[in-house]
């Protein structure tokens, strides 16, 4: 089981904290970053794949510094999906997946599970560029999955997705979540009752709440209308 520490830890920009954890432990499951557009999750998300380094403090994973000297076995295995990362678009599918699978030293027998895992064989000899929306988020989840990662990072992996694709895709963040950690970036959270083992509602750069799935009351509901109410606003 892979365990996902920060303490005393802050991130942001040019000295800037945009947003300050301090203390915070993870595990399996999923946990959901749910808050309004600016709330700092994608820079916390930032911070725990290993792209920017704490301003203050230190991420931990299985107690080893994610910025320290012995950081690089484990940096490899943390599978991040950004909002708007796409396949290639000149490679076919499976010349995509190829191409990482040799990158991360697995074989090309990974590369057919993968395809098979995914219900992407249909479009393997597809360029990137002629992929639906739904098709590129499948191959992008799929170049992850390759990797076998210890921890999986998204970064609202649904967005722009009619809701049965954004079903389907669910249903597969949510097997993995039974394996390993899955942070999972949203706004929305009808999207996310069905698949949450944990809530940490962010809201102007600090975490404002931590429901966990047996403890879920009006107060998550309560705070996002109201930052829905002060966006409407706005």
């Amino acid at each position: 089981m892979t365990s996902i520490s920060l303490r005393r830890a802050s991130f942001g920009y040019g000295g800037r904290i945009v947003i300050k954890v301090g203390d915070l432990n993870i595990g399996n499951g999923i946990t959901c970053l749910l808050g309004p557009n600016g709330a700092g999750k994608t820079t916390l998300l930032r911070g725990l794949s290993g792209i920017i380094e704490p301003i203050k403090g230190k991420v931990l994973i299985d107690g080893v510094d994610l910025f320290g000297p012995d950081a690089d076995s484990i940096r490899k295995r943390i599978g991040l999906l950004p909002e708007n990362a796409l396949p290639y678009p000149d490679m076919t599918v499976r010349e995509y997946l190829e191409y990482w699978a040799e990158f991360y030293g697995v074989s090309a027998e990974r590369v057919d599970r993968t395809l098979s895992m995914m219900k992407i064989e249909k479009i393997q000899n597809k360029s990137g560029n002629l992929l639906s929306q739904g098709q590129k988020r499948r191959v992008m989840l799929a170049r992850i999955f390759l990797m076998d990662p210890a921890v999986l990072i998204l970064d609202e992996p649904t967005s722009n997705l009619d809701p049965s694709i954004s079903y389907e895709l669910m249903q597969l963040i949510k097997d993995y979540g039974h394996k390993i950690p899955v942070i999972y970036s949203t706004h929305h959270l009808l999207e996310i009752e069905r698949i949450f083992d944990r809530i940490l509602f962010i809201d102007n750069g600090r975490i404002r709440g931590d429901f966990r799935k047996e403890e879920l009351s009006e107060d998550i509901y309560s705070l996002y209308m109201k930052t829905i109410s002060r966006g409407e606003e706005n």
